[in-house]
């Protein structure tokens, strides 16, 4: 069955929606190693409240029309146009499917279009899988280090991106004077 890829902007139930599976002890993530209980409201509402002041650019990975996980960027460096990278499939059942990388074209896409020239992300150095996929996509690896909060290896890859120029005005789909795209 062929999978269909999108990312949408995150809503709160979105993060209800996959909220169980998030705090499973085999879905890893990067920034949560450590044991912490959160709440739905608290985790929704961090993750939201996040985005709105512009600390993380977060989409939510659509699967068929089901939210399945998150890709996130993160530590913004605005003087060299910088980003860390982060991608969760939450649910196990689509893991290995290609949906990771599908995912990630998608929002380097959007990266680029924000501007970003640089993407670094980091992945443990045990997790092969995760790297192959990184590397198919243009990532190279950078260094290896030891993160004491994880009491892990960690690899860091990094990948330049050609940033979009704006070549005229953009108009926003609320705005009186958008029109949908002709289909070809």
């Amino acid at each position: 069955m062929p999978y269909r890829v999108t990312l949408k902007n995150p809503s709160f139930e979105d993060y209800a929606h996959f909220y169980d599976l998030r705090f499973k002890p085999n879905v890893v993530y990067w920034a949560d190693d450590y044991p912490r209980q959160m709440s739905l409201d608290e985790y929704a509402m961090d993750r939201l409240l996040a985005q709105q002041n512009g600390q993380i650019l977060e989409r939510i990975i659509v699967v068929n029309g089901e939210p399945v996980g998150t890709i996130t960027a993160r530590d913004f460096i605005e003087q060299t146009c910088q980003c860390t990278l982060g991608i969760v499939i939450a649910d196990e059942h689509y893991w290995g499917r290609g949906i990771g990388s599908q995912a990630l074209k998608l929002f380097l896409r959007l990266l680029s279009v924000e501007g970003f020239g640089l993407v670094v992300l980091e992945t443990y150095a045990n997790n092969k899988r995760a790297q192959r996929c990184f590397i198919k996509m243009g990532f190279q690896k950078r260094r290896v280090f030891f993160a004491p909060q994880a009491g892990r290896f960690v690899v860091q890859m990094l990948r330049r991106l050609t940033p979009n120029e704006t070549i005229g005005k953009t108009i926003a789909y609320g705005d009186p004077r958008w029109k949908a795209p002709k289909n070809k």
